[in-house]
């Protein structure tokens, strides 16, 4: 098709020592008044930009951990609260046969237990996706953010969720203490 086309380099990568930021500009100076230089970039003012651009996201992940943390709770609260007032006469027929308030939550909270392990693996391969998403929607030809996720953020979100679990099974605990065993075992179904 076409012709013999030659590959011919317009950019040239140079090593310096530590510059300071008065020294980059005066070196740029320099470079741009031989008129055969048309632009100098430094990474060190590409690494600046970065992290500038890093911190400015950090807001934006906060308000998504507290947002997702409350989700977790509210989700997880109501599923409990519809579980106890679904089988809240089979909860206290076992409490009438003598079964322990401890024994009567374990009842529930075994479900719960296994629905947040549950919840925290699937949460690990949707999270990575949906971070991948929002990376690649946050990249542009100027700047690509690598998907690199630390063990310790799977670390911590699986803490949050099991800590949220932890609050709504110690206030199942307390309502089931207080289910009325004759209202729930007189009303008719």
């Amino acid at each position: 098709m076409g012709g013999n086309h030659h590959f011919v380099s317009n950019s040239y990568l140079v090593k310096t020592k530590n510059l300071t930021n008065n020294q980059e500009a005066q070196l740029s100076q320099k470079l741009r008044d031989t008129d055969k230089v048309q632009n100098t970039s430094f990474i060190s003012t590409q690494v600046e930009k970065q992290d500038s651009l890093s911190r400015s996201l950090q807001p934006v992940v906060l308000i998504f951990i507290v947002l997702s943390g409350t989700l977790a709770f509210v989700v997880l609260y109501n599923l409990t609260n519809i579980n106890i007032s679904e089988r809240e006469r089979e909860l206290a027929t076992i409490k009438v046969l003598g079964f322990f308030d401890n024994e009567v939550t374990m009842y529930i909270v075994r479900e719960n237990v296994i629905f947040t392990i549950f919840g925290i693996l699937v949460g690990f391969g949707i999270g990575k996706m949906l971070t991948w998403f929002i990376i690649t929607m946050a990249s542009s030809d100027l700047v690509t953010f690598p998907l690199i996720i630390p063990w310790e953020s799977y670390l911590i979100s699986a803490a949050m969720t099991t800590v949220f679990s932890a609050i709504v099974m110690v206030v199942t605990h307390l309502k089931l203490k207080h289910i009325n065993m004759i209202e729930a075992l007189k009303s008719n179904e």
